[in-house]
């Protein structure tokens, strides 16, 4: 049958062509690309596994570069800890050129200073090891991290040691000018204090005499700031008081009753959170913060009395009582503090005033080396029990109760605190020589009867002393005539008269200066000097602190770092090779430590890389398209395309012959 209507052949040519065509162009698609899924109709079951996968692989290769940024921070880190090595090498030669005696005072001075110019290129090596703004090695960060590889687990950390000087113990933190001092003490000044009896850098501490009456509730620290800054033009220090009382601990706030705070009423609270918000807006003159511990701590600026009273402060954790203020001291133009009682054991021309004096003020005697010294220490023998502490160590038990045997004590920490501790004794006494038929051997030191029968004048009194060797107590003659009994250790000094007491030594004074009466026995006892060995500020702390003579007494501006190692004698620049050796021991260790690091990223990196080929080859088998079958396929269709088209064309031409048939 021949149609006109319909010509099948034309339309079975024309769709064979259309899906050569559709062919050539998805090969063409695929040859170009390089891909065998291009859109999701490609192969929708496969597009999520596509995109995961292309995911995974951009991830690795972010990782691969997170562990390079890494590598490249081990590397600068390990490059300074290099640097600081080889200061350490330079530093210990010259501490081994140190250990020549040969040496002249010009010469070890001109190695400290070559020593410490090396530790403050340390210092400042550690401040500008960076990796973009990241310090690596000053202590101000202890970890960084970084994520080599595509899960959130991945993540890898790099410890940061601070290398500085202060932590290698070639430093420590020194150049502090500002005491504070412990709760200063109630005392009535009607018995006058004169402008002169206590010294601060040498010069008066007052600008008058000080005559008021400061017990309790009349703000005695406040007062005491005022009467020291009113001559401050001529000793050039500052005085600020203020004041701290910190509560018992608190497990559970149970209020039975109110209390007052400066006669203030605070009102029952529930919680702790309400108390301090209560004492905050209730009580006048202090400010109230919660402590981490649950205790209460109240503070003010202007060194008033604290005063807690009322029905029931216990419940809050507090004891009822008049709180006095502290004091803090610090020269104008920064240099280190000299405060001291005028006295002649501070090589003044009298006895003026007294360590007490000092000691109500809430100070110890400080010189400008920082050397701390004490009052009298205690009759006790230190105990466990005792709360005492330097630089925040805990001074043990002590075998006896004299100022040499405590001074042990403090020295058992010494490598802990830093600080060491000497002992001395002295006492002054008034010798009659005119009595000498009294003396006879009726006079003993320290249970040791001396016959001073012979002792007609000063110096045979002096020769019988030394005659008996008495421990380390030495006789001697002061500028005034008088004989001077001293304890180089702080050993008691005990002077019993078996006889009339008062023949022959007629009068005591003690090592403050303080004139003590003739009895049967009396027994003196030393003082102690602290002395840090960077010439720091020494912080004394706890509640027995006056077992050792001392006052609570700390310091709060900012450090600054200065040299521990000294290079000043043959012995001290051989102790120096000890902490120089450690220092180079522990620059060895983190360079160890970042050189560790440093393998761990690669290892990992390794494992990363062959997780990104494998996933990538994985990618490559889901993804792209296999060239020689896609150019098979597109010759193929090329080829058939064209016959196609060379069918329609004979179809096309069949209309030639239905004309003819109707012609």
């Amino acid at each position: 049958m021949i149609s006109i209507l319909n010509s099948s052949n034309s339309q079975v040519i024309q769709k064979s062509l259309s899906n050569q065509i559709k062919q050539i162009s998805e090969s063409s698609e695929r040859l170009s690309s390089g891909k065998r899924v291009n859109s999701a109709s490609d192969a929708p079951s496969l597009i999520g596994t596509i995109a995961k996968l292309d995911a995974k692989v951009s991830s690795i290769s972010q990782g691969l570069l997170n562990g390079f940024q890494a590598i490249t921070l081990t590397q600068t880190a390990e490059s300074g800890l290099s640097e600081i090595n080889n200061l350490l090498s330079m530093i210990r030669a010259l501490a081994v050129e140190g250990t020549d005696a040969t040496l002249t005072d010009a010469d070890r001075t001109t190695l400290q200073v070559e020593v410490d110019a090396y530790l403050s290129e340390i210092d400042a090596i550690t401040k500008t090891t960076k990796y973009n703004e990241l310090v690596l090695l000053d202590g101000s960060s202890t970890t960084t991290k970084f994520n080599i590889g595509n899960e959130a687990n991945s993540s890898l950390s790099i410890s940061l040691v601070d290398s500085d000087s202060v932590a290698l113990n070639l430093s420590a933190t020194s150049g502090v000018s500002e005491f504070t001092s412990g709760r200063v003490t109630s005392f009535n000044y009607s018995s006058n204090l004169a402008a002169n009896d206590i010294l601060i850098n040498g010069e008066n501490a007052l600008a008058a005499t000080l005559t008021s009456n400061l017990t309790s509730g009349n703000n005695t620290a406040t007062a005491l700031a005022t009467a020291i800054n009113a001559n401050s033009s001529n000793h050039g220090a500052v005085a600020t008081g203020f004041n701290s009382l910190t509560s018992s601990v608190i497990s559970n706030l149970s209020m039975s009753n109110t209390f007052t705070i400066n006669s203030n009423t605070i009102s029952i609270q529930t919680s702790l959170a309400n108390l301090i918000t209560a004492i905050n807006q209730e009580a006048s003159g202090v400010t109230a913060v919660l402590n981490s511990n649950n205790s209460i701590t109240l503070s003010n600026t202007d060194g008033n009395d604290i005063v807690i009273a009322g029905n029931a402060p216990g419940d809050a954790g507090f004891t009822a009582g008049t709180y006095l203020g502290y004091l803090k001291l610090a020269n104008n133009d920064g240099s280190y503090v000299k405060i001291e009682a005028n006295t002649l054991a501070n090589g003044y021309t009298s006895n003026q005033g007294n360590i007490d004096d000092l000691a109500r003020f809430g100070f110890n005697e400080v010189d400008t080396s920082t050397q701390i010294s004490s009052d009298l220490v205690s009759t006790n023998a230190l105990t466990s029990s005792h709360d005492i502490k330097i630089n925040d160590t805990a001074v043990g038990s002590s075998t006896s109760a004299s100022a040499a045997a405590k001074a042990e004590a403090i020295n058992a920490i010494s490598t802990t605190t830093n600080v060491t501790a000497s002992g001395y004794n002295l006492v002054t006494i008034g010798v009659d020589n005119s009595e000498v038929s009294d003396a006879a051997s009726n006079i003993s030191i320290n249970g040791n009867a001396i016959n001073f029968s012979s002792a007609s004048n000063l110096t045979l009194t002096i020769a019988a002393i030394n005659n008996a060797a008495i421990g380390d107590i030495v006789a001697s003659a002061n500028s005034a005539g008088n004989l001077q009994l001293v304890s180089s250790s702080g050993a008691d000094i005990t002077v019993a008269h078996a006889g009339t007491a008062g023949k022959y030594f007629t009068s005591h004074t003690d090592a403050t200066g303080a004139t003590i009466s003739v009895g049967s026995s009396v027994t003196f006892k030393g003082q102690i000097q602290l002395t840090h060995s960077s010439t720091d500020i020494i912080k004394i702390s706890g509640d027995d602190v006056a077992e050792i003579g001392m006052q609570a007494q700390a310091s709060t501006s900012s450090p600054s770092a200065g040299s521990t190692i000294s290079v000043a004698s043959a012995t001290n620049a051989t102790a120096a090779l000890t902490k120089i050796d450690t220092a180079i021991d522990t620059i060895a260790n983190t360079r160890g430590k970042f050189g560790s690091a440093e393998n761990r990223i690669e290892y990992r990196m390794n494992v990363l890389t062959n997780v990104q080929i494998a996933s990538t080859t994985r990618l490559s088998k889901i993804e792209d398209a296999d060239f020689a079958l896609e150019t098979a396929k597109f010759t193929k269709s090329q080829i058939i395309s064209k016959a196609a088209s060379s069918m329609l064309a004979q179809a096309n031409a069949s209309s030639d012959v239905l004309l003819r048939l109707v012609n």
